[in-house]
């Protein structure tokens, strides 16, 4: 019997030529060319990070990421969900929400015999191609929420569990990106990009109290609802996964359409208010303006009137004007109080506020480099004193790092300054804009 169960594939083998199998199993294992794709996802990261296995939850956070529209040589593991690209190091094909961010190329002619010759180069990665992105807007799974640990100390665990494994403690004041939630919705996982370093945070004890709360937000002492928190931290995925277990929709910091928008997370405002229903949100209160604007913007979308993208659009416009009537209602009523002056029809005319956008921060280490990318090996641009100001347009993943742009002799130009440093401390702190300018002036001496 094990003789004629060998018959067939000793047959395949006759047909095809041992040579010829041994080739296609070789070719098979050869590294394969993969373009890292933005184009379904839409993600504003800089690109795909590794993970150090098979698991959307294990990340490497010691690698760059990826880059978008970069290729990546590697080998198909795990029936095609995942391609390994060194041991350790694997790259997902699909995210975690299924939106593909992996796209396999053929490669032919001198590119072929390339690969061919360097098969065993695992991890090679080329230049990005210059593809347009899609117009997406759905989040990068990779992108997660900051919080602050509040607690004393707060145990970084291997799993969501008051039993796993404590991979180290975190102190009062640190910050943590989190990302998805356990079974239970009491724990998160995250990461912490100090130690370059992943697991499980429990948000409130049963007996300590709250743990971890959003970066910013007022210290609460209920456990936050989690409905909320997905609502305002705009997380798609996790907001129909609550909507589905019908959670409250009430947070101790408010209700979930409110803290919602007021996090300028649109498209979560407006799945909350289909949820919700014109009735039950026309009750809450307070309502904003704000709120009272994109509930009228949203009912038209809901007779058809403009799409989801057309909303977005004219509710901007819309804030913006609504912006500038509140601006002049509270200048008119600050002037109403305080009365009428000597010579009203001679008053100078008051000079429009302008807001410049950013962050206004000053350096406080004696010299800080400006540098072309994120990173501390990246090639210096320029550099600021102690004292400088300067403002910040935006951050990197890790917060660490702002986007600053500055003037030159031959015009602007655009770098990252790194905020805080691991053995160096604060490097850039954050100050009110007292129109001081960007350089701080010294005061007088009495």
């Amino acid at each position: 019997m094990e003789a004629h169960a060998h018959e067939p594939r000793a047959a395949e083998l006759r047909t095809m030529g041992f040579s010829a199998w041994a080739k296609e199993q070789v070719r098979a294992s050869l590294p394969q060319c993969f373009l890292v794709d933005n184009t379904e996802l839409g993600s504003s990261s800089s690109g795909l990070r590794f993970r150090n296995s098979p698991s959307h939850e294990d990340l490497n956070l010691q690698r760059k990421p990826v880059p978008w529209e970069s290729l990546v040589w590697g080998s198909l593991e795990a029936d095609g969900a995942w391609v390994k690209v060194k041991e350790g190091r694997y790259l997902p094909v699909f995210n975690a929400s299924g939106v593909r961010v992996l796209q396999q190329i053929e490669v032919k002619g001198e590119q072929e015999e390339k690969v061919e010759a360097d098969s065993m180069q695992l991890g090679q990665i080329q230049a990005p191609l210059h593809i347009s992105p899609g117009a997406g807007t759905q989040p990068d799974e990779e992108v997660g929420a900051w919080y602050q640990v509040v607690a004393e100390r707060v145990a970084l665990r291997q799993g969501p569990s008051l039993g796993a494994m404590v991979l180290g403690q975190l102190l009062r004041g640190q910050q943590l990106e989190m990302f998805g939630w356990d079974e239970s919705r009491l724990w998160r996982r995250c990461a912490d990009h100090r130690l370059s370093r992943t697991g499980w945070v429990l948000l409130d004890h049963p007996d300590l109290g709250p743990l971890v709360r959003p970066l910013g937000e007022p210290l609460c002492s209920r456990p936050l609802n989690v409905l909320a928190v997905a609502a305002s931290e705009g997380r798609l995925e996790d907001l129909e996964a609550f909507l589905e277990e019908e959670r409250d929709f009430q947070d101790p910091r408010g209700h979930a359409l409110v803290l919602a928008f007021t996090k300028s997370q649109l498209r979560a405002s407006l799945r909350l208010l289909r949820a919700l229903g014109p009735e039950v949100a026309q009750k809450l209160q307070p309502l904003p303006w704000r709120l009272q604007a994109f509930k009228e913007l949203a009912h038209g979308q809901d007779l058809g009137v403009f799409s989801e993208e057309e909303l977005q659009q004219l509710l901007r416009l819309r804030l913006d004007a609504l912006e500038l009537e509140a601006t002049a209602e509270k200048a008119a009523e600050a002037a109403e109080a305080k009365g009428p002056t000597e010579a009203p029809e001679e008053a100078p005319a008051p000079e429009p506020v302008t807001t410049e956008p950013g962050d206004l921060y000053e350096v406080v280490y004696s010299a800080v480099w400006i540098r072309r990318a994120p990173f501390a090996d990246a090639a210096r641009v320029s550099k600021r004193i102690q004292g400088q100001r300067l403002r910040i347009l935006d951050y990197d993943e890790s917060r660490l790092w702002g986007h600053v742009v500055f003037k030159t002799s031959e015009g602007m130009d655009e770098g990252w300054m790194l905020i805080q440093h691991d053995d160096l401390g604060q490097l850039l702190k954050p100050v009110e804009d007292d129109g001081g300018g960007f350089l701080v002036r010294p005061e007088s001496a009495p």
